[in-house]
């Protein structure tokens, strides 16, 4: 698929060579990516201080749904694009998580000192984005349909906190929580884009974070549940009324739009010495959650030392980004290679692409 930056048209490449990268969609996608693993990191403190509190709720608000609507403007049908490729989602989503699901599952038995059925529907710590993004990806031909697609999308995220409780198969919180963000990412075009690379939204960027920031610290004793954020329970399992839940959850999605607009608009065009990582943004995402869940066993969360904001979030804040970095090292892609981006050539009707395809569609 040809893409296009926000400000300008997409590279053309000559016949049978794919098009070039563009650096914007790399750059955004390991910020994101990265800024998700420091947020995964401060969540085991974040009823310990209201400052680490607040940057981890700002954080958890806004990283994700920016990698979902990336995600979702990959997913966009374009000419010679199938809305749905059957081979490429089992090669990048189907089979990795399988892998991973027996994985994280086996993972948590040890750490746990107890035996489990794995069950393959009920995903286990990270796996909930790859068979989300299934569902997505999936349900494009739905979306693509509708004259009103990103509305639609709302009412059905809003209207699944009127359920009991969210069952734990396709992690339909989740799947249907995060569901507007990904429909965002289809609906949007490349001069909705265009408008965050202007000079005066560039310089009102940073006042959007700080004000977000603000409006969280102010609400974070309220939002310490981090089922908020993470879009895993209903009205009923956080023990409000209905309407309240509609209400924060439309507040919250506010406030990520801003605070997503702010951090895209922040971002650089062009290429940086970062650029290249976020082409393993995949991995970074699916990777990390076995060491930090090594980490938190360690008991080193009990340290007095991160229990205050101005050594908790540059500490781990440093560790998480470290982490990051070295799993979309090409050594890492190598060595994980086969868990996160297995070869099905013999397995499938069409022979996989030599460039190797990552689940938002981008090369």
């Amino acid at each position: 698929m040809s893409v296009q930056t926000a400000s300008a048209p997409a590279a053309t490449a000559p016949p049978g060579r794919p098009a070039r990268r563009q650096p914007l969609f790399d750059n955004a996608k390991f910020a994101a990516v990265a800024l998700v693993v420091c947020a995964h990191t401060w969540m085991p403190l974040l009823a310990e201080d209201r400052t680490i509190a607040a940057a981890v709720l700002t954080i958890a608000a806004f990283s994700m749904p920016v990698f979902i609507t990336l995600c979702g403007w990959f997913a966009r049908p374009g000419p010679g694009r199938p809305q749905v490729d059957g081979a490429r989602l089992i090669s990048q989503l189907v089979v990795p998580y399988l892998v991973f699901q027996v994985l994280y599952n086996l993972v948590g038995m040890v750490l746990e000192k107890r035996l489990a059925p794995i069950a393959l529907l009920e995903p286990r710590w990270l796996t909930w984005f790859l068979l989300s993004l299934l569902v997505w990806r999936l349900s494009v031909p739905l979306w693509t349909a509708l004259r009103h697609p990103l509305a639609v999308a709302v009412l059905v995220s809003a209207g699944s906190g009127a359920m009991a409780a969210f069952p734990e198969e396709l992690a339909l919180g989740r799947t249907l929580g995060f569901l507007p963000w990904f429909v965002l990412g289809l609906v949007l075009r490349p001069d909705h884009l265009a408008l965050l690379r202007r000079p005066a939204v560039r310089r009102g960027a940073p006042l959007a974070l700080a004000a977000v920031f603000a409006a969280v610290w102010l609400a974070a004793p309220k939002l310490l549940n981090p089922g908020w954020v993470e879009y895993t329970q209903s009205a009923a399992e956080l023990h409000v009324g209905y309407p309240v839940w509609v209400g924060v959850r439309l507040a919250l999605a506010a406030l990520s739009l801003v605070a997503g607009a702010a951090f895209l608009a922040l971002l650089p065009e062009g290429r940086t010495r970062w650029t290249a990582l976020g082409g393993a943004s995949l991995y970074v995402y699916l990777l990390h959650g076995l060491p930090l869940k090594l980490v938190q066993a360690s008991g080193i969360y009990h340290a007095r030392t991160l229990h205050h904001w101005y050594t908790a979030l540059p500490l781990l804040g440093a560790c998480a980004l470290t982490l990051a970095v070295l799993l979309a090292t090409p050594a890492a892609v190598r060595f994980f290679g086969p868990l996160v981006q297995p070869r099905l050539d013999g397995l499938l009707l069409r022979p996989r692409s030599a460039e190797p395809v990552h689940p938002d569609g981008q090369p």
